[in-house]
């Protein structure tokens, strides 16, 4: 638990209560090396939690410089609001043709809106439109926000050659390497990046899936609050949808002390939380710059909340979550992502060295990962229980799931788990069942979500 510093007080002036920020039930899980991390985004359950790696971007090799490409970084550093950005931007024809994003203001009634919001591939238009709201007065620039952004045409991703339009060219996916198979989702294809100065952020919302979030914060400080799922989650989202929490009424306030987690991101922290609660972000200071990968984990309370996006009777559906035909495009990836587990587990296990490795200190995490005993068979028995959960639950599932995923799961009915590192003989080679194919090309979902 962390406590805060007079120039961190200084920067909460003003914002959201600090007896609710210094409420220890509302702080989040904080861990402190990069295994332990990498442990809890594979097992645990963090739905109604929040969980936070100080100084990850640099335990885990995902520093700003590494991974955002050098024009961003340059554009960002010639910056000191969203609105200078966003003028920066109008002014070089290779960035409007290289990248798209949302881009968002807060109106009159306090409601978050995009600019142009049917033009994804229009940042041209999108910039100009909210730029021309800003000089008539219409919206105030301190509001402005960059939401989702990617680039326009989707490229080789750097590191394992599959068809992205993410602008990070390596991630927590790339970390684990071989281990990331074992999850039930896991998108880097979508990435989204997000920019924004204090006062502006992002409204109250549910992701469209009802997954989790992998968030690397680079620049800025953060306020993230999420609220308990289910009945709690769909009242704030109802009462306060795409609302920002800058300026508390008693309404707000109100709505803030139901919130399970209120969190103070600091520049340079990885966390994970799920996206599939309410939860609203608000910049403190400077031009913040952040990004998320959307997984969702074995873990059968995981799973299963994902497998309730489409589900009407579900407690915690609510309007705006994906279609179903795009939510089963995002199945079709879960089921090739077993098969991958499926494929590992049947040979012996993963192995720890990535496709094309690129941080000396993955291939060692890595290797702390496989011969941590408890991880690996809790692994396999989530494995197990998300395999049976699908197969019943989703039809989609129980008509595309291959031979392997099927084989995998009586293999573990019948008791026979993972050999250990040592014996399966795999912990030096890569496991080339853990790569996407090079040339797949997925649908950009542009997805609702993050902070």
């Amino acid at each position: 638990m962390h406590g805060f510093t007079a120039e961190e007080r200084k920067l909460l002036e003003g914002t959201w209560p600090m007896d609710l920020l210094e409420d220890p039930l509302r702080q989040p899980r904080v861990v402190t090396t990069a295994a332990e991390f990498l442990r809890e985004v594979l097992i645990s359950d963090h739905l109604g939690d929040f969980l936070v790696l100080p100084r990850g971007v640099e335990l885990l090799g995902l520093t700003e410089e590494a991974v955002m490409p050098a024009d961003l970084r340059k554009a960002l550093d010639s910056s000191s609001t969203v609105e200078e950005l966003l003028r920066y931007f109008r002014r070089d024809e290779k960035l409007l043709d290289k990248y798209k994003a949302g881009v968002e203001y807060i109106d009159e009634t306090g409601e978050q809106r995009m600019a142009l919001p049917k033009e994804r591939r229009n940042l041209r238009g999108r910039i100009d439109e909210v730029l021309r709201l800003v000089d008539s007065g219409e919206a105030d620039p301190q509001s402005l926000y960059v939401a989702e952004m990617r680039v326009l045409n989707a490229l080789k991703h750097p590191i394992d050659g599959e068809l992205v339009k993410t602008v990070c060219q390596r991630d927590v996916k790339d970390v684990l390497g071989p281990l990331a198979a074992w999850t039930f989702y896991w998108d880097r294809h979508d990435e989204g990046v997000f920019i924004g100065n204090r006062g502006s952020g992002k409204g109250v919302h549910v992701d469209q899936v009802l997954w989790s979030n992998v968030g690397k914060n680079w620049r800025g400080y953060k306020l993230v609050a999420a609220w308990p799922k289910g009945a709690v989650s769909n009242k704030i989202c109802t009462d306060f949808d795409d609302q920002l929490f800058s300026a508390l009424s008693p309404a707000k306030l109100a709505a803030l002390r139901q919130a399970a987690k209120l969190v103070l991101l600091r520049p340079g922290d990885v966390y994970l939380f799920s996206g599939g609660t309410a939860h609203t972000a608000l910049c403190l200071s400077g031009l913040g710059l952040s990004s998320y990968e959307s997984i969702v984990t074995l873990h059968p309370l995981h799973s299963g909340l994902c497998m309730q996006t489409c589900d009407r009777s579900s407690p915690c559906w609510l309007e705006g979550a994906m279609p179903r035909s795009e939510f089963e495009d995002i199945l079709e990836e879960a089921a090739e992502q077993l098969e991958r587990a499926a494929s590992q587990l049947l040979k012996g296990g993963p192995g720890v060295a990535g496709a094309q490795e690129v941080e000396p200190s993955w291939r060692e995490l890595r290797l702390q990962l496989v011969k941590d005993g408890p991880m690996m068979r809790r692994l396999q028995e989530y494995f197990a229980a998300t395999v049976a959960l699908g197969l019943s639950r989703s039809r989609f599932l129980r008509e595309n799931a291959e031979a392997p995923v099927k084989r995998a799961l009586r293999h573990l009915t019948h008791g026979k788990g993972l050999q250990s590192p040592e014996r399966s003989g795999r912990s030096e080679s890569p496991d080339r069942d853990a790569r996407a194919p090079p040339d797949r090309v997925r649908r950009s979902r542009s997805p609702r979500g993050a902070t």
